[in-house]
Order: structure tokens, then C-alpha cells, then sequence
């Protein structure tokens, strides 16, 4: 992970150096984890099968004994998701991004998508507490035929104590390529409130920001049910088709994170039906 230049005027501190290296494969008509390394403070709990208009699609949950993430530390996440799987990776809570006295906290997400192989990337918020600094990268190699869907919320930070863009920053960086390498789309937001006024009318006076990236071949056909359901919603939202006709992204501003949630879920459905069609021969 390239950390950016920017980040140098924090100095550096000891922390944690947690991984989660995850690899999918079907087990006859179910999805299961074949292989798996993890290093605390990260864990990865079994995979679980609820949903039952895709029962052999594997729920996992990614969860951290540290209860957030502190300064210095580097947390490194690659799911490999093979030839036919379906997978949902979640968080068990919002990541808690804690007050730094020096250095800052960086997270590196790598994300294969083989081929015919559906995955959902969709954690909880990231909530940056005052005085915090993260950098994330996002990278996604998605196969022919493969669907990714991927969603980021970030929150204005501890709004129930008084903190709204008091964090130093926040950087997130996404990278989408195809099988051989080839970028489809990249994208990037640094969120440094020097004045959380200005943020706070950047954001909309809204307090959270959510993205939700859809991969995937032939998004022509949910095109519009995702800007049906946005329109159901009545949030402050809209989608957008990605570079090189790759997919879509949704983008929203809201207060509430259980109806930023509802949208993501509704918008996550499309993508599941959409993945089963694809999956069709």
C-alpha cells in the first residue's frame, strides 16, 4: 500500500499489524472458506447461510478483539472469491477510527472477483473520532461475468458527543481493474476539515456519506431499478454509470445510518437477482 505523501507530516508510531487473507471456493452448490489467515487484532467468524433465495451464499463476518482501530496500525484485508461463488463479507459493528497523538492508521483491501463469482464488500461506518488520521486503499480485480459490489459510509465523526469533522483526515482511495490488469476505474476523496463549517455545507449539512460501487457486466438491465429504488428512498442520493461502462455507483448523503442502510440493502438485492440472472446458462 502506497501511503500518501501527505501523511509524512504526522511521523510514524507503533501499532498493530492485524491480517485477514480469506480465499472462497463452492463445496457442490455451496460457497465456503477453503482457506484462511488471519492475525489478530482482525478474526473472521464462520461462514453462515440465511438468506434463502441464494442458500449456498456464504455470510462472513469480519471482526476486530481491538474494538477499533489505533494510531499506527496497518490492518490488511484480501478476499479471494473463486470460479462460481457468492459471498457477503460485512463488519460485526461500525470501525471506531481513535484519537491519534502522532502517526496515523491505514487499512489495505484487496478484493478478486473470478469468474461467475458474485461478492458483497458492505461494512458498517467508519466512525473518525477527533484528532484522527486514516488512509484506506480499495483494491477490486474483477473476472468476466463477475459482479462486485462494494460500499463505503463514513461518518461525520462522534456526532452524539458533540464531534462533527474534528478528525485530521480521511483518505480513501479505490482502484478497479479487469482479469488482466487493465484499470477501469479509479476514484478518490481526501476529507481534511481545516473548518468543520465548510464541511458541514460541503456534506449538506448532512452528517454521513455513503458510496456503493456495482461491477458487474450488463448493468444496462438494473440501471434503472437502482434509480427506482434511490427514488422510493426520498434521500439525497443519485447513481451514476462508472468509467469504461464497467457498472454503476450510487452515491448519498443522509443523518440517519439505519436509512443509509435500508438503501445499500435494497440496492444490494437488485444486485444479488442481477448476479443469479448472470449466473443463468
Amino acid at each position: 500500500m502506497k501511503i500518501p505523501y501527505l501523511f509524512s507530516r504526522y511521523g510514524s508510531a507503533a501499532g498493530e499489524r492485524g491480517m485477514a487473507q480469506m480465499e472462497l471456493a463452492l463445496a457442490g452448490s455451496k460457497t465456503v472458506i477453503s482457506r484462511l489467515r488471519t492475525k489478530a487484532p482482525l478474526l473472521v467468524q464462520k461462514a453462515l447461510y440465511p438468506d434463502s433465495s441464494m442458500p449456498g451464499m456464504a455470510h462472513v463476518y469480519l471482526m476486530s478483539s481491538a474494538g477499533g482501530i489505533l494510531q499506527g496500525d496497518r490492518m490488511d484485508i484480501n478476499i479471494i472469491a473463486g470460479h462460481g461463488t457468492s459471498s457477503r463479507i460485512t463488519t460485526q459493528a461500525a470501525t471506531k477510527i481513535y484519537k491519534m497523538d502522532r502517526g496515523y492508521a491505514a487499512q489495505d483491501i484487496a478484493i478478486t472477483a473470478e469468474d461467475a463469482s458474485y461478492v458483497e464488500f458492505i461494512p458498517y461506518q467508519l466512525i473518525p473520532f477527533k484528532s484522527s488520521r486514516f488512509c484506506q486503499s480499495v483494491n477490486i480485480q474483477a473476472a468476466q461475468g463477475s459482479t462486485v459490489l462494494y460500499s463505503e459510509t463514513v461518518s461525520a465523526g462522534r456526532t452524539a458527543s458533540g464531534e462533527a469533522f474534528d478528525f485530521d483526515i480521511c483518505f480513501l482511495k479505490m482502484d478497479a481493474r479487469d482479469k488482466n490488469g487493465k484499470m477501469l476505474f479509479s476514484d478518490a476523496a481526501k476529507i481534511e476539515p481545516a473548518s468543520s463549517k465548510e464541511f458541514e455545507r460541503l456534506f449538506g449539512g448532512k452528517t454521513l456519506w455513503s458510496m456503493i460501487y456495482i461491477v458487474t457486466p450488463d448493468h444496462e438491465s438494473i440501471d434503472q431499478q437502482v434509480n427506482a429504488t434511490i427514488k422510493e428512498h426520498s434521500m439525497l442520493a443519485g447513481c451514476s454509470i462508472l468509467p469504461r461502462d464497467c457498472g454503476l455507483v450510487v452515491r448519498m448523503l443522509d443523518d440517519s445510518i439505519d436509512k443509509v442502510r435500508h438503501l445499500t440493502e435494497s440496492i444490494s438485492g437488485i444486485a444479488r437477482s442481477h448476479a443469479l440472472q448472470l449466473a443463468k446458462p
